[in-house]
């Protein structure tokens, strides 16, 4: 295990200027997690942007010394081993916090994620001067494609570009949110030749494609993926569930499921639902997607609907073509059908629409 504090600490003797030391810290914020920028440190020290910079060249400088990188030569061989298992292209919090994992055993970094935030930051600190300070690694920043990644060739961006625009063609086609295991699928038969975890790491990095509180895939711009309002989130909620809920059941897994800054009401739930297309008030508060095949209206208007579109049908059959659009009462349904200015019988018994 290397232990990224104690080694940061030991490289940072070899710089003899302590106002150069402390800008190299605070630049990377081996203090306390906190990048200070060029502005901060200048108004502190009463000098330019661009005397900082070079201040920081310096003490980069320094630490590119033979001695230091080769005290630094294992870590660069643990970096390097890491990234090309991930596709040589890996989204840089990411990076910071799976290097934990080679640094400190499972049940430290658990420790330190409950009680020590601040020493976990200045570990993921630690990577990024390392990170810096090794030639084989570039940071590539944010763009309209990824986030920012690290990376030891170039041509993996290229690599992982095509690779996520094919999934998103994929995610298109399919028009609907998918599981890891069924996004790896798909994306193995595209790229039988890419491992599992480079596919997952691009798909990470990518800015097109995310993933959701229930570990859902889909295209970044799905309401499934960034809901907008409670009416969003109550689609995902249905869709999990995969059957109607009331709409005070919607309410409570959103604000359990789906916390937010902004808590849901029923009340608020209850009137967005009802407006929406997407849904459909299938019983006494229950709410069902019109994707699975409930109708919006009354009974009497489903049964008109039903005996306009498929004719005459026996009492059994109605009862069975109503209760799988809505949830009612089968009495419910027979009350209605005995309304005879819509509804006739035929000589062999079955129903009949009037219009």
């Amino acid at each position: 295990m290397i232990n990224p504090l104690n080694l940061t600490n030991e490289i940072l003797e070899s710089i003899q200027n302590p106002r150069t030391r402390e800008v190299i810290m605070r630049r990377f914020g081996l203090k306390d997690g906190n990048r200070q920028t060029l502005e901060a440190i200048g108004q502190n020290y009463g000098i330019t942007r661009e005397r900082v910079r070079q201040i920081e060249e310096n003490g980069l400088g320094s630490l590119r010394q033979s001695k230091v990188i080769n005290r630094l030569n294992p870590v660069f061989e643990a970096f390097k081993g890491h990234l090309t298992e991930h596709g040589e292209f890996k989204k840089e919090d990411r990076l910071y916090d799976d290097l934990a994992y080679v640094c400190y055993p499972v049940k430290e970094i658990e420790r330190l994620k409950k009680e020590g935030q601040k020493e976990l930051a200045r570990c993921q600190a630690a990577f990024y001067l390392f990170l810096t300070l090794g030639d084989e690694f570039e940071r590539l920043p944010e763009d309209e494609h990824f986030y920012p990644v690290w990376t030891m060739n170039r041509e993996a961006q290229k690599r992982a570009k095509k690779t996520v625009d094919s999934l998103v063609k994929f995610l298109e086609s399919k028009k609907s949110v998918m599981k890891d295991s069924e996004l790896l699928s798909g994306a193995k038969e595209l790229f039988p030749e890419l491992s599992e975890k480079a596919i997952s790491s691009y798909v990470d990095a990518s800015k097109r494609i995310e993933q959701n509180h229930l570990g859902d895939f889909g295209l970044t711009h799905w309401p499934e993926i960034s809901p907008k309002g409670v009416k969003d989130k109550a689609f995902i909620i249905l869709k999990k569930e995969g059957r109607p809920l009331h709409f005070s059941e919607v309410t409570e897994l959103i604000n359990k499921v789906l916390p937010s800054n902004r808590q849901a009401y029923v009340q608020t739930v209850h009137n967005e639902l009802i407006k929406d297309g997407r849904f459909v008030l299938v019983g006494r508060g229950l709410y069902a997607l019109s994707e699975w095949g409930y109708e919006k209206g009354t009974v009497l208007e489903i049964l008109k609907s039903i005996l306009k579109k498929e004719g005459p049908l026996s009492k059994e059959e109605i009862l069975k073509k109503v209760l799988e659009k809505r949830l009612v009462k089968e009495n419910t349904i027979l009350i209605n059908l005995q309304n005879k200015k819509y509804f006739v019988r035929d000589g062999q018994g079955r129903y009949c629409s009037r219009s």
